[in-house]
């Protein structure tokens, strides 16, 4: 593990204790459930932490080849998902997830790799977050998200 890495996992980890303050003043909304999807344990821990303090649902995986078993599961509302994975590669799970009856599920990619924001979008992601990425810009498009999905069950 890197440095770089673990700063990263202290930051957000701080920004959880930060950030739970939100759950206090708004515990009646609907919990969005998130898959994160990351090799990088440090982060992926930092994420989940981070989004289960914004109060959400968290399936933490780091391997490619759990995302498909797991995904027709637990039915997310939104996946975070890395590029370079164990066992394979986020644009390649995206592209599959995109062209599957899931493909109404947001996915947000995740990558501190040059150059890949365009592949991203051809993949079929809804969004890119080019790594280190701030977490209030994460924690903003999730709440975009989450009125989205408060006022379509509402409906």
């Amino acid at each position: 593990m890197d440095l770089f890495a673990q700063l990263f996992g202290v930051f957000l980890w701080i920004e959880t204790l930060l950030v739970s303050y939100t759950y206090y003043l708004n515990r009646t909304r609907r919990m969005l459930k998130i898959m994160i999807v990351e090799d990088d344990l440090d982060l992926l821990h930092g994420l989940r932490f981070l989004l289960q303090a914004y109060h959400c649902r968290i399936c933490p995986l780091s391997d490619a080849d759990e995302i498909l078993k797991t995904v027709s599961l637990l039915q997310p509302d939104l996946i975070l998902l890395d590029i370079k994975l164990d066992h394979g590669n986020g644009l390649d799970v995206c592209r599959e997830l995109k062209t599957s009856y899931l493909k109404e599920t947001p996915v947000y990619i995740m990558s501190g790799l040059p150059d890949v924001e365009e592949k991203a979008y051809h993949a079929g992601a809804d969004y890119f977050l080019a790594k280190p990425f701030d977490s209030e810009t994460l924690l903003a498009k999730i709440k975009t998200l989450e009125n989205s999905s408060f006022e379509n069950f509402n409906s």
